[in-house]
């Protein structure tokens, strides 16, 4: 999956992106998924900002939260 901020509604162009994400899901052939995620930001100040705005912590929950679903099936 890749997603961006790039664009707002519609396809129209964001004012001022700063990020594209990659998240990848692979079996491992031993009943488990590899779960990779990769951000690439414009610039380093970009970067920054995303960090400021609580990147790691979010990116964290998120994959917590993705485990959790999973112990369901």
């Amino acid at each position: 999956m890749i997603t961006t901020d790039a664009f707002t509604s519609g396809w129209k162009p964001a004012g001022q992106p700063f990020m594209v994400a990659r998240v990848d899901m692979e079996p491992t052939g031993d009943g488990k998924t590899k779960y990779t995620a990769v951000a690439s930001h414009w610039n380093e100040d970009a970067m920054k900002q995303h960090e400021q705005m609580g990147f790691h912590e979010g990116w964290g929950t998120v994959a917590d939260q993705l485990a959790e679903i999973v112990k369901t099936f």
